[in-house]
């Protein structure tokens, strides 16, 4: 340890290809990007075994020369880059020219590509350092296939996610990548299995709504601002939209995907006023700046980009905020908005499903007691009863007084009065059931099964956690592409929406990072579904129900959602309110 060595050059490689390799996705994002840079219309995506066993990329790009195949693979060589000042201009994902080399020294590569101006192409395979070139007579464009990646650093493999992480985060970087590169078609294959399919978009409104869906569409606005030095325009949510993480919040300067602290501090303090505290907008934005005013050589992978005026462009994200949501707050309910793009995009409208007219009947009261399908009774072992129907406006020694604002149960106990949030209190009953231990929620068949068409995330979403819904009491199953079938369901939920129930699933999914407490928070969508909902009308004997039932096994007054839904004023308090 006291001598000072200079490392192999098969070392130092495989050192450096840890900064631009961190797993299987990363080497999608870097093929990917190759392949957008050499000008393709078409690139499929296949893994096998989460991208350790084979990935292959095939795109329609110009292709490489057969002349200069094997400097493909040589560090640092790059074709988007000649001398020194080009860096202060870059504008292609890629030109560190380490992609290529970094794969090949952690991977066995095999690169098959042909020019259209060339009679022949070339087939380069690189095991251990080692390539050999040669003839191929395939289609113009470029293959590179990686296979047994991390095969000669085991300490990589060992800290690599679940193969569900993994592949999750190799469809997030290809569609992250998607979104932006809307003119150009997508697919991802895994294991043989279609799960992506992205025909070329004519503009970004109809990308985002192949990949999130129309639903998300019709809760996002259109803005831009523009001035000598940027344009910054994008996609933002209504206040009413709003998500669990910052999963949908994207911002790309001049098309490279980037991640800055920044923005999403500045799209916070734009929307602070108007949503509540731990939910966060959805933003997909695209800042347009001179090159030379950004520096995209800040870390290997590219995620950072350093912008030489932060200040101007942190104004100009709250200000594009800004302006979106003065405009939604001055919109007139049913009145559609047309948004017209810059060159070649034109779309809309997109208007929020909020502001369309409801549908007659909304709104009605349920007439189902708290004794039926929703209400089920809680094992005996727990709680004994009176039946309802001999409970008479009293419970457990309340005297229900009544319901305020359609919401509140307002009861009478011991010199005090008692609030009761009835939907949140009914909610925590159920929760607390379905969770109740060693017990798995009563499943139902559905009398016809419920066919969904999803987006592309949301679908895969589903089947990656096929697991998660089986626990929670659903049968879900792959129909076709981007389509689930919904065979059965808990009996909880048995007068709930189900597509409405299992999409806020799979959404309650999509902004988790962690999945491993997913089975509670799925409990917690059936319980909110299923309960009573503000507005309903209550028969007294049920709200007595409700009451006693809630006080007798409830061992927290909180939803499962973490609100408190009892409020008690005593008698004495109420006195020194009225100075008596």
């Amino acid at each position: 340890m006291d001598r000072i060595i200079l490392l192999p050059e098969h070392i130092r490689h495989m050192i450096a290809a840890g900064e631009v390799v961190e797993g299987p996705f990363s080497v999608v994002k870097e093929l990917v990007e190759n392949s957008l840079d050499a000008g393709a219309t078409v690139v499929d995506v296949q893994v096998h075994d989460c991208g350790l066993k084979k990935i292959t990329v095939r795109d329609n790009g110009c292709g490489i020369r057969s002349s200069e195949i094997e400097l493909a693979v040589m560090e640092h060589a790059t074709s988007k880059l000649e001398d020194g000042s080009g860096l202060d201009c870059i504008r292609t994902y890629g030109f560190r020219g380490e992609a290529l080399s970094s794969i090949a020294s952690v991977s066995g590569l095999v690169i098959l590509s042909r020019r259209a101006d060339e009679e022949s192409g070339s087939r380069l395979e690189s095991v251990s350092g080692n390539a050999g070139v040669t003839t191929y007579m395939g289609a113009p464009g470029t293959t590179v296939v990686v296979e047994n990646l991390f095969h000669n650093v085991p300490a990589r493999k060992k800290f690599l996610k679940a193969r569900k992480t993994e592949l999750r985060n190799i469809r997030e970087a290809l569609l992250k990548i998607a979104l932006a590169a809307y003119r150009t078609a997508f697919t991802f294959e895994v294991d043989g299995r279609r799960q992506v399919t992205l025909p070329a978009a004519a503009d970004r409104a109809e990308r985002i709504c192949q990949i999130f869906g129309r639903d998300i569409m019709d809760n996002l606005y259109y803005e831009e601002l523009s001035d000598l030095k940027a344009r910054i325009s994008g996609f933002l949510s209504r206040p009413s939209f709003v998500r669990h993480s910052r999963n949908m919040q994207f911002l790309y300067i001049n098309n490279r995907p980037v991640e800055s602290r920044y923005f999403s501090y500045h799209l916070a303090r734009a929307y602070e006023a108007v949503i509540p505290r731990g939910k966060y907008p959805a933003a997909i934005v695209f800042l347009e700046i001179d090159p030379e005013l950004t520096d995209v050589n800040v870390h290997p992978a590219k995620r950072e980009v350093r912008l030489f005026d932060q200040k101007y462009i942190d104004e100009l994200v709250y200000g594009l905020a800004r302006k979106s949501l003065n405009r939604i707050h001055s919109l007139p309910v049913n009145s559609p908005e047309n948004y017209t793009w810059g060159e070649g995009e034109l779309t809309g409208p997109y208007r929020s499903a909020a502001l369309q007219q409801a549908p007659a009947g909304a709104g009605e009261p349920l007439t189902d007691g708290f004794a039926g399908t929703l209400f089920c009774d809680p094992p005996a072992s727990e709680v004994t009863r009176e039946p309802v129907s001999t409970i008479d406006g009293t419970g457990a020694g309340f005297t229900i007084l009544g319901v305020l604002f359609g919401t509140y149960i307002v009861a009478e106990k011991d010199e005090s009065m008692h609030i009761i949030d009835f939907h949140a209190a009914h909610e925590r009953l159920i929760y607390d059931r379905l969770m109740a231990a060693g017990r798995e929620p009563v499943s139902q068949e559905l009398l016809f099964p419920v066919q969904m068409e999803l987006d592309v995330a949301s679908f895969a979403a589903a089947i990656d956690n096929i697991e998660a819904f089986s626990s929670a009491g659903f049968e879900v199953e792959e129909f076709s592409a981007n389509t689930l079938l919904v065979r059965s369901a808990p009996v909880e939920a048995g007068g709930s929406d189900i597509e409405v129930l299992v999409k806020n699933m799979i959404d309650n999914i999509r902004d988790e990072k962690k999945t491993n407490n997913i089975r509670e928070k799925f409990m917690a969508l059936i319980a909110c579904h299923s309960a009573r909902r503000s507005g309903d009308a209550l028969s007294m004997a049920e709200m007595a129900h409700l009451v006693k039932t809630v006080f007798d096994v409830a061992p927290d007054l909180r939803c499962p959602h973490g609100r408190p839904f009892v409020y008690t004023l005593g008698k004495n308090e109420l006195e020194r309110m009225f100075r008596r």
